[in-house]
């Protein structure tokens, strides 16, 4: 999502937060794709989809003009609870596995990203 776009939507959430949500929100959903074909990672997985979950609403609510600061800060502690568990799960597996690292490294930016904004 550009920059532009944003600003002319009226929406105040700096881009790169919108932006690093929907790139946890992908790394997560992949790397639970692979981590069900490898089995055996039940708690893992679901840690990923919460994350990637959690991390789609928070762009969505980041991402347009909102009306309560509550709700948007609550969206943001959410995805970044969620990061910061998904992260460590994965992390935990980072050296076998390419896509727990890669996925584990991109939710550890975005929680660190997202409480640099105010979520914690």
């Amino acid at each position: 999502m550009s920059h532009d776009v944003l600003e002319a939507a009226g929406v105040t959430t700096p881009a790169a937060v919108v932006e690093i949500l929907h790139e946890a929100e992908r790394a997560s959903t992949a790397c639970a794709s692979a981590m069900v074909g490898a089995g055996g990672m039940e708690r893992e997985v679901l840690l990923a989809l919460d994350c990637a979950d959690l991390c789609s609403a928070a762009a969505r609510v980041l991402g347009r003009r909102h009306g309560d600061e509550a709700v948007a800060r609550a969206a943001v502690e959410a995805a970044m609870l969620a990061c910061e568990a998904s992260s460590a799960a994965c992390g935990a597996h980072a050296g076998h596995h390419e896509h727990c690292r890669r996925h584990s490294e991109i939710t550890r930016d975005a929680a660190a990203l997202l409480r640099e904004q105010g979520g914690g």
